[in-house]
């Protein structure tokens, strides 16, 4: 469950437990779905773990009135543990009705939905979705409504990285390859070239196209090294071109970098430049 981490995950305005029943929400939107889902995945989630798949309505009464219990400090020996993820849950959801799902402020949050979730995943009910078909729509749409939101943030970044790379592959000595890397032969080394199964030791010095510098190997003064098919796509097949001893020079289009992801100072959609020199081949 890749999308939880069980316990710190969404909070809930728990009332009487005869609100507590199994049934069926209505999702009209996507939004909809989602906060469902993640309310499925995790009530199936703390019935896996913390309740041993016991399903019986003692020990969802248990955690529910825990949760009750617990926010107004009655809590007895028996509750304390479950008081205690009760609290844990009111805490994650209360930060989350303010950053979104997630963290994510374009997924909104949806309290009586994904508490009805968590209800139907303690029961293991599935006539609407069940932890699996929740777990694989959280997967699989979650990702798409982040794409599309860096890409109306970021967008920019791709027109820029386009515009560079148009006007960069006319200069002389730059060779644009069918992915779209561009490089430019620094020095030319006189060793082997490595593949897919080898690990390498390189020195590097990574900018954005304005020349703000987000890694350097050479600032640190120590190169570092890897495997070569574990680094972003324009660097694999950059390396499996340079003979030992080479120093290239790499523009890497964002779709061969990272893509819409966002690295913290390698925002989504930046076209990268780097300076790589071979040192040697180590498998």
């Amino acid at each position: 469950m890749i999308y939880t981490a069980v316990v710190l995950m969404t909070a809930f305005s728990f009332t009487a437990c005869n609100s507590n029943k199994t049934k069926l929400p209505e999702l009209k939107t996507q939004l909809d779905s989602l906060n469902y889902a993640y309310g499925i995945v995790n009530g199936a989630g703390i019935k896996q773990y913390y309740m041993k798949g016991d399903s019986t309505e003692k020990a969802i009464k248990s955690l529910l009135e825990g949760y009750k219990e617990g926010s107004k400090g009655e809590v007895t020996k028996e509750t304390a543990e479950l008081a205690d993820l009760g609290s844990k849950i009111g805490s994650s959801l209360k930060e989350q009705s303010k950053t979104g799902l997630l963290g994510d402020s374009s997924i909104k949050v949806n309290i009586k939905i994904i508490k009805q979730g968590l209800i139907n995943g303690l029961r293991g009910y599935k006539e609407q979705m069940d932890a699996a078909k929740a777990g694989e729509f959280l997967q699989r749409t979650i990702p798409v409504l982040q794409a599309k939101k860096n890409e109306a943030q970021y967008g920019p970044n791709k027109r820029a990285g386009e515009l560079f790379l148009k006007e960069n592959a006319k200069k002389p000595g730059i060779i644009t390859t069918a992915s779209g890397l561009q490089y430019e032969v620094i020095t030319k080394g006189n060793g082997a070239i490595p593949t897919d199964a080898n690990s390498v030791k390189v020195h590097y010095h990574g900018t954005l196209i304005d020349g703000t510098v987000f890694d350097s190997s050479i600032d640190r003064k120590e190169p570092v090294v890897f495997p070569v098919n574990q680094v972003i796509p324009g660097w694999t097949e950059a390396l499996k071109l340079m003979p030992v001893g080479s120093k290239y020079k790499l523009y890497v289009p964002q779709g061969i970098a990272y893509g819409s992801a966002d690295r913290g100072a390698i925002k989504p959609f930046s076209t990268l430049i780097f300076e790589v020199e071979l040192i040697s081949i180590e498998k």
